[in-house]
């Protein structure tokens, strides 16, 4: 019966529960030790991983129940293809949560629910759709991989098992389809559960190493600060245990210090780092992690641009940074720099902020105890090095506490002084005492006189203290040895009361407190009370100016030196002292009083001073003797000789009159300072009477109010003339009598010294030897230059004389053959030519008469000749000098345009000077329109006017640079060689001897315009009637004889006297010389 109800039992389980396969049951035992472990180590993502399992477990127990797989109902299938893909999820948002990506969670709700809903939906509707399951399989692996990579971004680099096993196990998960479980090897499904569920212990194991390690490191961390003495030694240690727990590259403390972040302890740091970032500013990034008070990992690309350098310097990828926190404020940072990428969770950022906390409050607590061992130290250096004896001793007088002086006199160690009563250990020398020599009814405060113990003269401080905590009193005495301050005290009261200096001590606000007897004296006082009843800065000082100075500069520098200060005597005489002084102050450095010394330096200042003006006065000597020799520039030496009297004598107006030929009239050659009117009218005086009798007999130098009433009223007025109030004139004397005056003159009332008119003598004297050397220099330079131009125009006479004889020469060998040409024309009119060959002929002899008048020209401009005045009508003269240009005129295309008066009188005049000078005229005119170009025009004009004669020469060349210098000698504006600059300054000279004037002028337009006017006789020029020979017969009889050098002349004469008749005898020029010796 039992085994008939158990065989029914076991059907009917069968028919209710499935059976668990391998796969089922390995996920069983691991959602069960799942359970177990979530018991010890309670993670949330622990839960959500167990959650997971669950989805997991049934979605394989629903696949492998006990109803057949290939006829397995589509709402199981569905249910379990949900359950799977719940289950993946699940492990993902596990993941998540581990590695902190929260953000990922609420997406992978929303995607989790759509695709449980449409695996559901697929496997309900469209179970045999292959594109619907690949796009369910893509889905979950999809969901599987993104967690996988989080994860491994999370632990990268830190090389633990359980996060890779993790990842690469997430991506084995699957759900069963033939088209790929079919490839996979048996068992493959639960090798892959079995690795899942087992990287997830790994990982919580993993994780609870790290926490045993954390604590471990707190450990150590608590050890290295109980054990620590100094705080470098402590960080160092610290930093070694964080940088190896944290996997970091380097690690570094930066301690706050004033405004600076200051490097304290590193390791893995380089040396650059150190030398450039050891000590930075506070900015904004350390501010606002010291500010929020929490750790912060930075990247070193977020960090801002001046920090990036030196951080990939050190190949960092990213930096975390803790503020260390002291028991009231931050004090520093902790840095943590990693070159590779690293992930934190936040136990790790939370142990990293309370490892830093801990570490703040051990760095203050031992900077309090080396503060206070320092302290402890300096108050011990300080209580030896005081050079004061420093006793201290009990009620009972026992020695507690002796410095290091007072046991190098007394000679003892301290151990044979401390604990001891007094009267064991100091001396009875110079004096009976009982308890302490120092106690003085236990009166507190100073007391100073003869030392009992050690002799000579003590100041000895007392005080006394109650022990905290105690009853017990206790007593300090500070013993200075005063001896040689007494006697010092007593030299400088000596010092004090015999120096010659003025010495004085007073307040701020002028109240005397002390002086000595020579200050006394040196403000004329004999009583001490009644100079310490002034006021220094109202009575004293004269100037109130000046004592504000004072107060300022010895606000600014506390003290002044060799300050000059002007102060009054007692009978109201001011004197110049130099002080010295300084300001002592109060703790709040309020001045109290003044302390110093006055010497008195009037006599040294007027010394001084006098020094001074000698100086000046050598010094504008010398400058003006200076400039006499160097320069020879009058007015430039009367101008700076006027500025250095003006300057040394304070005036405000000057002038320096020099004398003309006449020596009556004097001309203003220099002037400075403001001019008044009547200054502006004297600017040339006649002083007809000179300057007076008294004046010119004692032969005056200097001239001043005492002789206005002795001088002519012109020059009592001339010297008045600037209407101000003092003045004085100097008169330059010469060796015949006065070439100069000079005067300078102020609105100030001002009496001028002896010593003001001595110097003014002296520069007179000086000045007027300069002016008379200068004057003598420019008549030697006229004299020189005159030479030179008597030369130059001596060579210019002979260079033209020479000329005149070569166109003499020339002209002559020209005129014989024109003779013979004019001759020949003529015998062709006498043949009985055609009338075209009569005309030929006919030009031809008007051609060869106007070369004739040419070389008789040429003849008659070189002949030498005196100059010989005569009527001459100018028209004519120059008529004949255009003839002599006419070629050139017209070879150079230049235009002449004459205009001639036909009514122009004659003027008295030498021809050919005339000829010369309308000839240089002309060749200048030629030479500037041919500067400009090729071409131009010449008008040339005659007319009378107000019984002169004018000539004008009009070009039309560049015009005349400066026309007021054309006629000086030697001026050219020619090239080198082209021109002496004579040619003009001779014609100049020719008109003024005729009587005349030339000009010279620019005109509008262009071109330049040279005037030249001469007197007339008030005569018509009557045109020279040349008369005509009388006609020739050609019958000649007789014999004739024809004696001529040029042999054309000769045949022509042969031929000519042959035609009218007569027989003809030639000779050459022995032939010649016969005839005329028979004639």
């Amino acid at each position: 019966m039992n085994a008939i109800l158990a065989s029914h039992w076991m059907i009917l389980g069968d028919m209710t529960v499935p059976r668990l396969m391998a796969q089922e049951s390995a996920a069983l035992i691991i959602l069960a030790a799942s359970l177990l472990v979530f018991r010890t180590f309670r993670e949330r993502y622990l839960l959500i991983w167990i959650l997971g399992w669950l989805a997991y477990f049934i979605s394989r127990w629903t696949l492998h129940g006990s109803f057949d797989p290939d006829s397995l109902p589509r709402y199981l299938t569905a249910i379990s293809h949900a359950e799977f893909i719940l289950a993946v999820c699940l492990f993902a948002a596990a993941v998540f949560v581990y590695t902190n990506s929260r953000a990922f969670l609420l997406p992978l709700l929303l995607i989790t629910l759509c695709i449980i809903a449409y695996a559901a939906t697929r496997a309900m509707l469209w179970p045999d759709s292959v594109t619907l399951r690949v796009a369910l399989e893509t889905s979950y692996r999809l969901i599987a991989f993104i967690a996988s990579i989080q994860l491994i971004r999370f632990r990268w680099a830190r090389w633990e098992i359980g996060a890779w096993l993790l990842s690469f196990s997430l991506l084995l998960l699957h759900l069963t389809w033939a088209p790929i479980t079919a490839h996979l090897p048996p068992g493959f499904s639960l090798m892959g559960s079995v690795l899942l569920g087992l990287s997830m212990l790994l990982v919580i194991f993993d994780d609870h190493r790290l926490r045993t390690r954390r604590l471990a490191v707190i450990n150590a961390l608590t050890t290295a600060i109980t054990r620590a003495q100094q705080h470098g030694p402590m960080m160092a240690t610290a930093l070694e245990e964080l940088k190896e727990l944290m996997q970091a590259s380097a690690a570094w403390i930066r301690l706050l210090e004033d405004d600076k972040m200051v490097i304290a302890q590193q390791i893995g740091l380089s040396q650059d780092y150190l030398r450039e970032r050891g000590a930075v500013q506070l900015d904004d990034t350390l501010e606002h992690v010291l500010r929020e008070g929490t750790a912060k990992v930075m990247k070193t690309s977020a960090l801002p641009e001046h920090i990036q350098p030196y951080l990939k310097g050190e190949r960092f990828h990213h930096i975390v940074l803790v503020p260390i926190l002291g028991k009231k404020s931050p004090i520093g940072t902790l840095a943590l720099g990693s070159r590779h990428h690293l992930s934190y969770t936040p136990e790790e950022i939370e142990f990293l902020t309370t490892s830093a906390h801990q570490l703040g409050l051990a760095i203050e607590n031992l900077r309090l105890v080396e503060q206070i061992l320092r302290s402890q130290r300096q108050w011990t250096n300080t209580f030896d090095s005081i050079h004061d004896f420093v006793l201290v001793h009990d009620s009972e007088f026992r020695v507690i506490k002796a410095n290091h002086a007072i046991l190098q006199r007394l000679e003892r160690a301290p151990a044979d002084v401390v604990g001891n009563l007094c009267e064991a250990v100091l001396p009875r020398n110079y004096g009976q005492w009982s308890g302490c020599p120092y106690c003085h009814g236990n009166d507190e405060g100073f007391y100073e006189g003869t030392d009992p113990c050690f002799g000579g003269y003590s100041m000895i401080s007392t005080s006394s203290y109650m022990e905290q905590g105690s009853k017990q009193k206790g007593t300090i005495h500070v013993v200075r040895d005063t001896t040689d301050r007494r006697i010092a005290e007593e030299k400088y009261r000596l010092l004090f009361e015999q120096v010659q200096e003025g010495v004085f001590v007073a307040t701020p606000e002028g109240k005397l407190l002390d002086c000595n007897d020579a200050f006394l004296r040196m403000l004329g006082h004999t009583s001490r009370e009644d100079l310490m009843a002034l006021n220094v800065d109202t009575e004293l000082y004269a100037s109130s100016e000046q004592r504000e100075l004072f107060r300022r500069e010895v606000e600014l520098h506390n003290y002044v030196r060799n300050f000059e200060v002007t102060l009054r005597r007692k009978d109201g005489t001011l004197l110049t002292a130099m002080e010295s002084s300084f300001a002592t102050r109060n703790a709040q450095g309020k001045i109290e009083r003044y302390q110093g010394f006055l010497l008195d330096i009037t006599e040294k200042k007027r010394a001084e001073d006098e020094i001074r003006r000698r100086n000046r006065e050598l010094n504008a000597l010398n400058a003006m003797a200076v400039i006499a020799t160097q320069s020879f520039d009058l007015d430039e030496i009367l101008n700076l000789t006027l500025r250095q009297v003006m300057s040394l004598l304070g005036a405000e107006t000057g002038s320096i009159y020099l004398s003309d030929s006449d020596e009556k009239t004097f001309r203003r050659r220099a002037g400075w300072g403001q001019r008044s009117t009547e200054r502006a009218r004297f600017s040339e005086v006649k002083f007809s009477e000179g300057f007076g009798d008294l004046v010119t007999r004692s032969r005056t130098e200097v001239i001043t109010a005492e002789y206005l009433p002795h001088l002519p009223p012109l020059v009592a007025e001339f010297i008045r003339a600037d209407g101000l109030l003092s003045w004085i004139w100097v008169l330059l004397w010469g060796k015949d009598g006065p070439i100069g005056i000079m005067g300078i003159s102020s609105r100030d009332n001002r009496e001028y010294t002896s010593n003001d008119e001595n110097l003014l003598v002296a520069i007179g004297r000086q000045l007027s030897t300069t002016i008379e050397k200068v004057r003598l220099y420019e008549e030697t330079c006229r004299a020189y230059e005159d030479l030179r131009r008597t030369q130059e125009q001596l060579l210019q006479s002979e260079k033209m004389s020479a000329i005149g004889q070569l166109i003499a020469g020339v002209a002559h060998e020209l005129n014989n053959p024109l003779t013979a040409i004019l001759g020949y024309a003529q015998l062709l009119e006498s043949e009985g030519l055609g009338q075209r060959a009569a005309d030929f002929v006919g030009k031809l002899f008007k051609q060869a008469q106007r070369t004739h008048r040419v070389v008789q020209n040429l003849l008659s401009f070189a002949r030498q000749r005196t100059p010989e005045k005569q009527q001459v009508d100018v028209r004519k003269v120059l008529q004949e000098t255009l003839g002599l240009r006419d070629y050139d005129l017209r070879v150079n295309n230049i235009k002449l345009e004459p205009e001639f008066d036909p009514d122009l009188p004659a003027v008295t005049a030498d021809p050919h000077q005339l000829e010369q000078v309308f000839l240089n005229v002309i060749n200048n005119a030629v030479d500037a329109m041919l500067e400009v170009g090729k071409g131009g025009s010449l008008k040339v004009r005659l007319y009378s006017k107000d019984g002169d004669v004018f000539a004008e020469f009009q070009d039309s060349g560049p015009g005349i640079k400066e026309p007021h210098k054309i006629f000086d000698p030697f001026y050219t504006t020619k090239d080198v060689g082209k021109g002496t600059g004579l040619g003009l300054s001779i014609c100049y000279g020719i008109v003024k001897e005729h009587g005349g004037d030339i000009t010279a002028r620019n005109v509008e337009g262009g071109g330049a315009l040279i005037e030249i006017r001469l007197p007339s006789t008030s005569h018509i020029a009557v045109p020279e009637i040349v008369p005509q020979p009388p006609p020739r017969e050609f019958a000649i009889e007789g014999r004739i004889l024809l004696a001529e050098d040029e042999e054309a002349v000769l045949e022509f004469e042969r031929d000519r006297r042959r035609r009218s008749g007569g027989h003809i005898n030639e000779c050459g020029r022995g032939a010649r010389a016969a005839a005329r010796r028979s004639v």
